[in-house]
């Protein structure tokens, strides 16, 4: 199963943050879940008005955040994808990480389309898009504005993942989110895993609707309000058989 974490931080206390993130996704995993998303930048918050005031919560990306779900993953044999804060040499990012079912980090993602509040504090990202294999098939990753980005669009139609995930924190502007995501990503008919947060922050209000979309149409969502986790019993994809061995040729 997979599932995606929906969630309203409290801003500035990321180590609380962390432990109710951690419960949620321990229920999710305890429910079935080997593959669990959570929100862009979700033990933090998201608006601040300059780099210093968001540096306190900043860590590397084997830090604080990475030690919580590490264990989780390993615990119960799942991938886990979490949006932080990232510190690479005193330079900030909105980035994300994944997390093997070893315990592993498997890659780091750095949001390369900066949204209006991401500007006051963040660097835009430098590192490829991540491409790795889950037990759904070939999976990818892009964070919240990255879906408007012509570079991230034209990555997915290239390499046709099975799966996109999508940490966010999609602010609510009175239109039809799901459609939206969906019609950006027209034509490619894979499985979408979108984890929001809810709620408001200094008056601007989040979508919330997280949800699991399979080509095109929404197999669980989650309502506009309230933190929980929301499962998908998707089919894996099917491993593919190695060739026969050859038989050597009989010698006289």
């Amino acid at each position: 199963m997979l599932a995606v974490v929906q969630f309203k931080p409290r801003r500035g206390a990321r180590n609380a943050n962390l432990d109710k993130l951690a419960a949620l996704t321990s229920q999710a995993l305890k429910a079935g879940a080997r593959l669990v998303v959570l929100p862009e930048m979700a033990a933090t918050g998201y608006r601040f008005p300059n780099p210093e005031v968001v540096r306190p919560m900043s860590e590397l990306p084997r830090g604080a955040t990475f030690k919580v779900f590490a264990a989780l993953a390993k615990e119960h044999t799942a991938h886990i994808v979490v949006g932080f804060v990232e510190d690479n040499e005193g330079k900030l990012f909105n980035a994300a990480m994944v997390i093997t079912p070893e315990g592993k980090l498997e890659a780091v993602y750095r949001k390369r389309l900066l949204y209006i509040d991401d500007h006051t504090w963040a660097n835009p990202g430098d590192l490829p898009y991540p491409v790795f294999e889950t037990p759904w098939g070939k999976t990818t990753l892009g964070i919240c504005m990255d879906i408007n980005d012509p570079r991230f669009l034209t990555h997915v139609r290239k390499v046709r993942p099975d799966v996109v995930l999508f940490p966010t924190n999609w602010v609510d502007e009175n239109a039809d989110v799901h459609r939206y995501w969906m019609n950006q990503l027209r034509g490619w008919n894979g499985t979408f895993v979108a984890a929001d947060r809810w709620g408001d922050e200094d008056g601007v209000f989040f979508a919330g609707r997280s949800a699991i979309f399979k080509a095109g149409k929404a197999v669980i969502e989650a309502p506009v309000e309230g933190d929980g986790f929301y499962l998908a019993d998707l089919p894996v994809k099917a491993a593919v058989a190695p060739p026969p061995p050859v038989e050597p040729a009989p010698t006289e």
